[in-house]
Formats: C-alpha cells, sequence, structure tokens
C-alpha cells in the first residue's frame, strides 16, 4: 500500500512541472508571434507615441489597374516608385483615385512592393477646363485665323481663300 500512495503523490508533482514548462512555451510563442505580428496590424491605431502612425508615403499615381478582385496603384513618391496593391475596399478606392491624383498611404518604411497600406487619403488633380471653342458646323461659329472674325457659313469660303493671299504675299516680302 505504501507504494500505491507514494506513487500518486509524485505524479502531480511531474504533471505540474510538465504544466508549467508547456505554459512557458506557449508564452514564449505567443511573445515572438505578437512581436512580429503586432505592429503591423495594430500600429494604425495605436497613438504615435506607442509605435503607431509609421510614415506617411504621398506622391501621384501614375498608372492604375484592377484585376481579380485586386486594385493596382503605382505611385511617384519621393523615395522611389511604388506599387501599392489594395486587396479590401477595392471599389471604393477604385472610385476615388484616378491616375495623376496625389494620393498619401501609411507605411512602415519605404518598400517597392505593398500590399493593403493604410489608405490616408487623396488630393484630386486640378484640372483647368479648356476654354470651349465653338464648331464650325455650329450657326454663329467663328474661322480661326480669319480677319476680322469671319463667320463660318458657305459665302466665307472666299475670305478664307483671301487670306490665304495675304499670307504668301507676306511670305514673298520675307525673303531675301
Amino acid at each position: 500500500m505504501e507504494d500505491l500512495e507514494l506513487g500518486l503523490e509524485e505524479r502531480p508533482k511531474k504533471v505540474k512541472g510538465g504544466l508549467a514548462f508547456i505554459v512557458f512555451l506557449i508564452g514564449i510563442a505567443i511573445g515572438v508571434t505578437g512581436t512580429l505580428l503586432a505592429p503591423r496590424y495594430l500600429s494604425p491605431y495605436l497613438p504615435a507615441g506607442l509605435g503607431g502612425g509609421g510614415e506617411n508615403l504621398e506622391g501621384p499615381v501614375l498608372g492604375k489597374r484592377e484585376e481579380e478582385g485586386r486594385l493596382l496603384l503605382t505611385v511617384d513618391a519621393l523615395q522611389g516608385a511604388v506599387l501599392a496593391t489594395f486587396s479590401e475596399r477595392v471599389a471604393e478606392i477604385d472610385l476615388l483615385v484616378d491616375v495623376g491624383d496625389t494620393i498619401t498611404l501609411g507605411v512602415t518604411g519605404y518598400e517597392p512592393f505593398i500590399d493593403d497600406p493604410l489608405f490616408r487619403g487623396v488630393r484630386k488633380a486640378t484640372q483647368t477646363p479648356a476654354p470651349a471653342q465653338p464648331r464650325a458646323t455650329e450657326p454663329g461659329a467663328m474661322i480661326e485665323g480669319a480677319a476680322e472674325g469671319v463667320p463660318a457659313t458657305a459665302d466665307s469660303a472666299a475670305a478664307v481663300e483671301g487670306s490665304g493671299d495675304q499670307e504668301e504675299a507676306a511670305g514673298d516680302t520675307l525673303q531675301p
């Protein structure tokens, strides 16, 4: 009977030691995984003082292509060209960003290929609208280059021919 009681007392100590070793290994695995993966996924949500924020990468969009549920943007940053691949919110970013716009991305550092960077903002390219010029088929349209703005009608063919004669005459006087 003494042997039986002795075995029972020894066994819980071995289980406690093995359990402590397993907890120790799990703690190491969580620590290593957290150190490697947490900055990538948690930094956008942390304040800058705790390691959040990262860097802003800003530049104009040189190219844009959508393929297989991904959006590829080529950005010309100060550090160099970057290919940013978005796999989340593809439709929204596609509608928001056009070639020529300047975008700001949140990144941890410069890399030429970036997967799912934090999208921080976009500035639309300023496009000055071209002045509307009347077409020759519109009634009352003016012929460009004609003297005194001759209306573009069937009767104005003589005016166009007349302006060509003036150019030829001017060209003759300039030759030595």
